[in-house]
Parts: structure tokens; C-alpha cells; sequence
């Protein structure tokens, strides 16, 4: 676990350096192109993702049999799941920016609802996407051998020197008036930069060798089949995660989009702790899976990592509903804020759910049932879909915000189903309600509280002060294992004794 806890604070001094970043150029970004440019911005970036997805889980699956292969003492397979790894995702890259160059007017008037001056701009855009796409491609395998040889500190510098000229070269060009194509021609620039450096990278953590003869192409089989799954959940994950925007910009306008866009990516962030201790957590727990299979050790680290992210999020939740004007004020503007604080809330409860199911589906994929996040995801779509659509052509802004509410409330309910009964681990909070109910309902009085002084922001303070503190200390003395007391109060004494 200690291992855990070092690759999980590397990877949240990485997100929040990012964080920090993206929170502090976000506002002049948005402001310097237009919400009709920043909004092909997002839609373009979103696609972009969304393609990488179809990679038939290689970076995934890289990821897994890299870590698994260590552990097990096989570590002569691991060049070989690299080099068909790398084979694999080139390919698929050229693939597919064959199509997007192919069918870039097409998809201009199907994803794009923009005035025609703005219609060269949006399939430039693609050609460039097109173009990059064998690297982005590549980025996510590479990226996925270095967590599976668990060099988080790779991950981590690789990721803040991204974010720092990604982000912050955005910036500059919005501050000398470039256009957005040339922000999207820095994003692909970089991801040049970065799969250069990510490949240096992985020189210095294993031995490059030309197996010859005992390339072992038997390995492309487990690679397929275990990624094939995956692939289901990130093809499928991103249309569920995205189809609120491609809505609003089809049935609204594409303007709007940048209403909802700027919430989500805020609140969204809220996960950046689930995702740093999920990332450290999937090679660690297919290596002792592997090894040991289910067994106590592996019972108590999941549910250890259970109540850090429950009782993580319920406060951080909590102050984003508390102050949702306030954030929304000083980081985008009052006229900002009129428009997108109510998506803002339900994001905000949607993203709390959302951060604490990062775990049961990061298991279930350690443990190799991909198929079981796969069909969770195939099951949510054709209803999310509906539901969306029905949302958000009759309330707009705010519909698009309760349909990923929906969705996520959902999709956790499904994963935990899954992880409990296919996979006989019981879920810890449910197990131990009582010690989650009281704190809970702390918070809920502190939102309650702050909401019945919406214009009194020294009352509000006061309020979600207290309800925290409270909500702390019940949560010390009530619902945490007696090691994780030691271990908090020994932090406390070091920090105050520095």
C-alpha cells in the first residue's frame, strides 16, 4: 500500500499542477477566441479523444500484462507486448486519420452546427486532427507501458511539461490574437513533443532489444481479447460522456455549448483524486491479482481505497454546491455565472458519484473482467441516448446536465453491482452505513444552511466552516479503521511539527 500512496501522490501533484493551469487560462481562453471558437475548440478536442479510443484497448491492455508480466517473473514477454502494442496503435492511427481526412466535410455539417464562415475553419481543424492521429495514437501505448512498469514519476513530469505548454502556449496565442486553428495546430504540435519524450522515457526503464525469433505472437491473442473489452468500455464511454455536447450543439446551438462545457470541465476535475489513486491502483492490483488472486490483501486495499474516496468527496462535493456562484464569479465572471450555475450544482453532485465509481471499474478491469465494464457501458447507452435527447430538447442547458446526473448515478449503481455479486467483494459502504450516514447528513445541513443565505457570503463561510469541521471529526472518530487514525494523526504531528 505504501507503494500505492507514493504513485498516487505523484499523480496529484501532476493533476492538480495541470489543474492549476487549465483553471487559470481556461477564463482568457474562452474569452479571447468567442464561445463560437472555443466551443469548435472543445468539439474538436473531444473528437480528437474519442478517436484514440478505438485502439482495441492496446494502452489498456499494455498497462496491465506489462505490470502482470513483472510480477510474475516473465519479464522476456514484455518487449514483446510492446512492439505488438506499438505495431498495433501506428497502424490504427493512420487508419483512422485516413477516414477523418476522408470524411471531413462530413463530419463538419454532422457534429458542427456553425455559420458558414465558420465551416473552412472546422474542416481544417480535422485535416489536422487527421494528421496527428498516428501519434496520438502511439502516445497512449507508450504512456501505458510506463504505468506498467509503475515510473509514475515519468507519467507525472510528462504530463505537467504537456499541460504547461499545451495549456499555457494556448494562452499566449489567444493573448496575440491567433485564431483557433492555430491552438489546435499547438495542441498536436505537443503531442509530437510528448510522444518524443515518452519515448525516451521507456529507454531509460527497460532494455530495447529486437526479440528475433522469440517475438512471441501468441501474445497478440491475450493483448486482443482483453483489449477488445476495454475498447468496448472507451468507445462507448466517451459517446455516453459526450453526447450532452453534440446535443446542445445539434438541437440548441453551438454556442451554448461552452456553458456547459466549462462546468463539466470543472467539475470533472473534482475526480482528479480518484484518478490518481486509480491509476496507481491498476497495476498494483493486476500484479497482486495476478500473483495471489482475491485474497485478503488484495480485499483490504480495495476497500481501504473505498473510504479514502468516499470521505474524499463527500466534503469536496459538498463545497462546490455551497459556493457554486461564488467559483463560478471569480473564475469566469458574474454574466458567466448567471447562465451556467445551476449545470454547475448538478454537476457537481454528478461528479462526487462519479469519482467514487472509479474504483469498482478500475478492479474489475485489474482483475480481468473487462467484459463486465464493457456491457456496463453497452447497457447504459441506447438509455442514456433517449434520455438525453428527451432532456435536453425540452430543457436545454439545465437537461444536459441532469442526463449526465442520470447517467453517472446509474453507471456507479451497475459497476458496484458487478464488483459485489460477480466478484463476491462486498462494498464497504454499504456494509458500514452507519458509519457514513451521520457525517452525510452533517454536510446536507451545511448546504441546506448556506442555501437559506444565498446573498450573506460571510454567513456561508461561517456555515461550511463548521459543517466540515464537524463532518471531520465524525468522520475520524466513527468511520476510519484504527491504522488509518494512526497514520492521519502522525501526519498531522509532522506537519505541525515542521
Amino acid at each position: 500500500m505504501q507503494k500505492v500512496y507514493k504513485n498516487t501522490a505523484l499523480n496529484l501533484v501532476g493533476q492538480i499542477f495541470v489543474l492549476l493551469i487549465l483553471f487559470l487560462s481556461m477564463p482568457w481562453i474562452v474569452n479571447g477566441l468567442g464561445e463560437v471558437a472555443f466551443a469548435i475548440l472543445s468539439l474538436v478536442w473531444t473528437m480528437m479523444t474519442y478517436f484514440t479510443m478505438w485502439d482495441f484497448g492496446v494502452g489498456r491492455a499494455v498497462t496491465k500484462f506489462v505490470a502482470e508480466k513483472r510480477g510474475s517473473g516473465k519479464s522476456g514477454d514484455v518487449v514483446s507486448i510492446v512492439l505488438i502494442s506499438v505495431v498495433i496503435s501506428v497502424l490504427l492511427g493512420i487508419l483512422f486519420g485516413g477516414l477523418i481526412w476522408g470524411f471531413d466535410s462530413q463530419l463538419s455539417h454532422l457534429l458542427f452546427k456553425v455559420s458558414p464562415k465558420y465551416e473552412p475553419t472546422v474542416v481544417t481543424a480535422l485535416r489536422i486532427v487527421a494528421i496527428a492521429m498516428p501519434i496520438l495514437m502511439l502516445q497512449s501505448v507508450l504512456r501505458g507501458v510506463i504505468m506498467g512498469f509503475e515510473r509514475f514519476d515519468y507519467v507525472n513530469s510528462i504530463q505537467v511539461f504537456n499541460g504547461i505548454f499545451q495549456w499555457g502556449g494556448a494562452l499566449v496565442l489567444v493573448l496575440l490574437h491567433f485564431n483557433v486553428l492555430w491552438v489546435i495546430a499547438l495542441v498536436m504540435g505537443m503531442r509530437f513533443v510528448t510522444t518524443v519524450v515518452l519515448l525516451w522515457m521507456i529507454s531509460r526503464v527497460m532494455r530495447w532489444q529486437l526479440p528475433g525469433k522469440n517475438l512471441d505472437i501468441s501474445l497478440l491473442k491475450e493483448i486482443l481479447v482483453f483489449g477488445g473489452w476495454a475498447m468496448v468500455s472507451q468507445v462507448v464511454s466517451p459517446i455516453l460522456v459526450n453526447t450532452e455536447r453534440f446535443m446542445l450543439s445539434a438541437l440548441v446551438a453551438t454556442s451554448v455549448v461552452t456553458f456547459y462545457v466549462v462546468p463539466y470541465e470543472a467539475t470533472s476535475r473534482m475526480t482528479f483524486l480518484s484518478i490518481a489513486l486509480v491509476t496507481a491502483l491498476f497495476p498494483a492490483m493486476s500484479e497482486i491479482h495476478e500473483v495471489n488472486g482475491l485474497d485478503q490483501s488484495f480485499r483490504k486495499l480495495y476497500l481501504q481505497s473505498e473510504r479514502i474516496l468516499v470521505f474524499t468527496f463527500l466534503p469536496i462535493g459538498a463545497l462546490f454546491l455551497m459556493f457554486t456562484p461564488e467559483i463560478l464569479k471569480v473564475w469566469m465572471g458574474a454574466p458567466f455565472s448567471l447562465k451556467a450555475s445551476y449545470p454547475f450544482e448538478i454537476l457537481s453532485i454528478a461528479f462526487m458519484i462519479n469519482s467514487v465509481s472509479q474504483l469498482p471499474f478500475t478492479m474489475l478491469q485489474a482483475v480481468g473482467r473487462p467484459d463486465l465494464t464493457g456491457k456496463t457501458h453497452l447497457i447504459e447507452l441506447p438509455i442514456h441516448l433517449l434520455v438525453a435527447y428527451m432532456l435536453i430538447q425540452t430543457f436545454g442547458l439545465i437537461g444536459a446536465a441532469l442526463a449526465t446526473l442520470i447517467r453517472l448515478i446509474f453507471d456507479a449503481s451497475l459497476l458496484y453491482f458487478f464488483a459485489s455479486t460477480r466478484l463476491r467483494l462486498q462494498i464497504g459502504f454499504i456494509r458500514d452505513i452507519k458509519k457514513i450516514i451521520v457525517p452525510t447528513l452533517c454536510l446536507l445541513v451545511g448546504v441546506i444552511g448556506v442555501a437559506a443565505f444565498p446573498q450573506e457570503i460571510v454567513t456561508k463561510v461561517i456555515i461550511g466552516f463548521v459543517s466540515l469541521l464537524v463532518y471531520a471529526v465524525l468522520v475520524f472518530k466513527f468511520s476510519l479503521e484504527e491504522n488509518e487514525r494512526q497514520l492521519i494523526s502522525k501526519l498531522v504531528l509532522r506537519i505541525t511539527n515542521t
